[in-house]
């Protein structure tokens, strides 16, 4: 048996460019075929040299700890310790800028409380602080043993994969594949409520994603003659300069600026880009966007402010949704939003006769009931006036090469490693069609229902890049009662976390991006190198070195037929050559240039490029941008709209006007912070004094009528739970409205480290004390995409 796998093995050799690596797949070379897209020209600049008697090492910012972009940074390393870390001015993505949390890498590599051994303890001794020092052998040995288990008495499909926003771990879709599980994502996350609305909706629609273009795709970024600098830019739900989407660097908007562009701010509080949009910041009320976004759409379609001759070419459904939103009133979609008419009017206009234009959207409308709605109205808008794929505008982009690896949409392994059957088994994906539509994701608010119906839906969970008690989890003192039924956990992280505390029975130390290679690609910008700078301290370990480790082990015990693909490499090196074939290059090629870029062409859909009959046109039914979306059309029996629509909140002023004397104010949630990255980060001394406390931003007025002061400790509180934060003023909201933070829990709080089943928010480090998400309902809508993490009713009072 033994020679036979070696034969098969062998029989999935190939090279790249001379460079011979084994192939996770039975399938032939794509690039054997179709030759790939050539790498656009770049500077040529070293990985590493010497610099005042200490070793540069150049490379990519990317997980652990988490964060959303690729910023390219220098490692300065003495004698093997990281010494400081810069920006790299030679990078055209960040161009030398790099954010505090960057910058203080050192602290955190080197911090007290960094986990540094695998760790056990009994399943009875959970929330506990009972852990015992183990091997990696036998750390190995347990998971394969608790996961086979699993697998023979309930069915791997109750092996879940469970992850948060941390990235460049997303082999960990083929770790749940290695064991026939098709059940990976975020199931603690309701209405798996951070980008995906928006990306599914515009798959359903346009059959990719698209993004603002600020010249990214570009390696001569402003300088190249085919970029266009777009006259007007709404940035809506959104904070660029301290979060984005996955590779989105939100300075370009600034740089933009500089060069002439004209923003409009929707946001419900002034900040600094909203100031400078003047008289075009709209205050919108949190949860009103669909109402906002239904009201702009209505003003350009009424007025035929689209155009028509790009319209009548490239896109289907203008006739039906000018009808649409022909039948709705415009003075009610603003009142609901919380906007004058008169100013809906002024952005409506001045964005659909900017040529280009473009819109920057954040998560604020994915954390809403009808956050998938919201988005589906305002793709709408960027497709019906012509600013689609084009300069300056909003263009499709698909992963670089079709390099699916690092991506957790392209769930690597999900073909290779499970049968028909097996990925038949994903929670969700009849519940709630979307996911069926390029996802290959559990559906979190169907794992939330059959926890709800007293069902265990999970048996046995890895989770990895994730402190869902602290972040994700809406009503995180509920799910905590559910996760406590799973038979056995796996947690994997830097510190000891509350998530870990109240629920792992075995711990794995990882390793920091300064301690391990890889490369970042979860965009369609670029792939580009991270480069280890040093030996990972204590006996941590990469998160990609743990997969490939722990994955031929459980291949080995659960899934033996597939020992030859699943994870056939020696190393993670080999794995990167495979995972790259797809480029034409080695990840040891990839290090010598840094950052490698495919040559991006606009208008793809004019030359056959979206599609892959090679036809012009988009890749969906009609071969146009559908906003009378034909999934949505086929799947209309779940209720979903084929035309954009309007979703209020589930609880809302408007959808449950019987709570508002109960309840008369709104929360909203998740602003970020920029020294922290959700709940990492609070135990670094330089950041934390920067931001202390867990702060909710309160009207001056609203304060006063409450018998509140500047600084005092509060609760806020609903239906579903209550929160202690402390007020900080901030008149520029509306004095219905309130921002509280999240993330929040208390690394210093040791002697509270450990589960107070007596009183859960004395416990666990204090995670559920000033947890804003205690006040957030489950609910995703019929799309199963977006939930009310930013529109919360609420009363509020002082904490005695």
């Amino acid at each position: 048996m033994a020679d036979s796998a070696e034969a098969s093995v062998q029989e999935h050799w190939s090279e790249t460019n001379g460079k011979k690596y084994r192939r996770g797949s039975r399938l032939p070379k794509k690039t054997d075929t179709r030759p790939p897209v050539p790498a656009a020209e770049t500077p040529k600049v070293p990985w590493t040299w010497e610099e005042d008697g200490m070793t540069v090492i150049r490379g990519t910012a990317r997980s652990a700890p988490g964060c959303h972009n690729v910023c390219g940074i220098l490692s300065y390393v003495k004698d093997g310790k990281l010494v400081k870390v810069e920006g790299d001015p030679e990078d055209p993505y960040n161009q030398g800028r790099l954010c505090s949390r960057c910058l203080c890498i050192p602290d955190y590599v080197y911090h007290e409380d960094r986990l540094l051994h695998p760790m056990k303890r009994d399943r009875a001794d959970r929330g506990k602080d009972k852990f015992v020092e183990i091997s990696w052998d036998e750390a190995y040995e347990i998971i394969t043993r608790e996961f086979k288990r699993v697998v023979d008495t309930y069915g791997a499909d109750k092996i879940a994969m469970c992850q948060g926003t941390g990235r460049d771990i997303h082999q960990v879709t083929r770790l749940n594949a290695c064991v026939g599980s098709p059940n990976e994502g975020v199931p603690y996350f309701a209405g798996n409520s951070c980008y995906l609305p928006r990306i599914a909706s515009m798959a359903c629609m346009l059959g990719g994603a698209c993004v603002m273009d600020c010249s990214q795709f570009l390696p001569k970024r402003y300088d190249d003659p085919r970029y266009t600098v777009p006259e007007y830019c709404i940035v809506w739900g959104h904070q660029p300069f301290y979060s984005n989407a996955d590779g989105f660097y939100g300075h370009w908007i600034t740089d933009l600026m500089k060069r002439g562009m004209k923003v409009a701010v929707v946001d419900p509080q002034l900040t600094w880009l909203a100031a400078r949009a003047g008289e075009d910041w709209l205050r919108v009320r949190p949860g009103g966007d669909g109402a906002l976004a239904m009201a702009m759409l209505k003003v350009i379609c009424d007025e035929k402010l689209y155009d028509q001759e790009f319209c009548d070419k490239w896109v289907y459904g203008l006739e039906a949704v000018c009808e649409r939103v022909a039948e709705m009133d415009l003075d009610d979609l603003c009142e609901k939003a919380w906007v004058s008419k008169d100013d809906v009017q002024r952005v409506a206009r001045t964005y659909a006769t900017s040529h280009p234009a473009a819109i920057q959207w954040g998560v604020a409308l994915d954390q809403q009931t009808g956050g998938q709605q919201a988005a589906h109205a305002i793709t709408a808008m960027w497709c019906i006036t012509g600013n689609l794929d084009i300069p300056g505008g909003n263009v499709m982009g698909d992963a670089c090469w079709g390099i699916e690896q690092p991506n957790w949409t392209g769930t690597w392994g999900w073909d290779e490693l499970m049968t028909e059957e097996e990925q038949s088994k994903r929670i969700g994906v009849e519940r709630y069609p979307m996911f069926a539509v390029g996802f290959k994701n559990l559906s979190s608010n169907a794992t939330i229902e059959a926890w709800q119906r007293g069902e265990i839906p999970i048996r046995a969970a890895y989770i990895v890049t994730n402190n869902f008690l602290a972040t994700m989890g809406a009503q995180a003192e509920q799910q905590l009662e559910w996760y406590k039924q799973i038979d056995f956990i796996v947690v994997s992280d830097l510190f000891m976390t509350p998530t870990m505390m109240a629920l792992a029975d075995v711990v794995l130390p990882a390793a920091t991006y300064e301690e391990r290679d890889g490369f970042g690609g979860l965009n369609a910008y670029r792939i580009s190198c991270i480069n280890k700078a040093i030996e990972p301290v204590g006996d941590s370990k990469p998160d990609n070195t743990i997969f490939l480790e722990l994955g031929k082990r459980l291949t080995q015990a659960i899934k033996p037929e597939n020992n030859d693909i699943a994870w056939p490499w020696d190393d993670v090196q080999e794995m990167w050559d495979y995972a790259l074939e797809d480029g034409g290059f080695t990840w040891d090629e990839l290090r010598e240039s840094t950052w490698k870029y495919p040559e991006f062409k606009y208008r793809k859909y004019e030359t056959g490029d979206l599609r892959p009959d090679g036809q012009p046109g988009f890749r969906t039914e009609t071969g146009r941008a559908e906003i009378y979306s034909m999934v949505f059309h086929h799947t209309s029996w779940s209720g979903l709209d084929p035309l954009p629509s309007y979703v209020e909140p589930v609880e809302s002023p408007y959808s449950a006007p019987e709570d508002t004397a109960e309840y008369p104010y709104i929360v909203t949630s998740g602003a970020r912070v920029p020294h922290f990255f959700h709940s990492e980060q609070r135990q670094v001394t330089k950041l934390r004094s920067l931001h202390p406390d867990p702060l909710v931003y309160i009207h001056p007025d609203t304060a006063a009528e409450n018998g509140i002061e500047e600084g005092d400790w509060i609760w806020l509180e609903n239906k579903h739970g209550k929160c202690k934060y402390k007020a900080s003023f901030n008149d520029t909201y509306d004095p219905r409205v309130m921002q509280a933070e999240h993330g929040w829990w208390f690394p210093e709080r040791k002697d509270a480290a450990e589960e107070n089943v007596e009183d859960e928010q004395k416990g666990l480090f204090g995670v559920l004390e000033s947890n804003i998400n205690n006040l957030v309902p489950f609910d995703a809508g019929v799309s199963g995409f977006g939930s009310n993490y930013k529109a919360m009713m609420c009363k509020i009072y002082k904490a005695e």
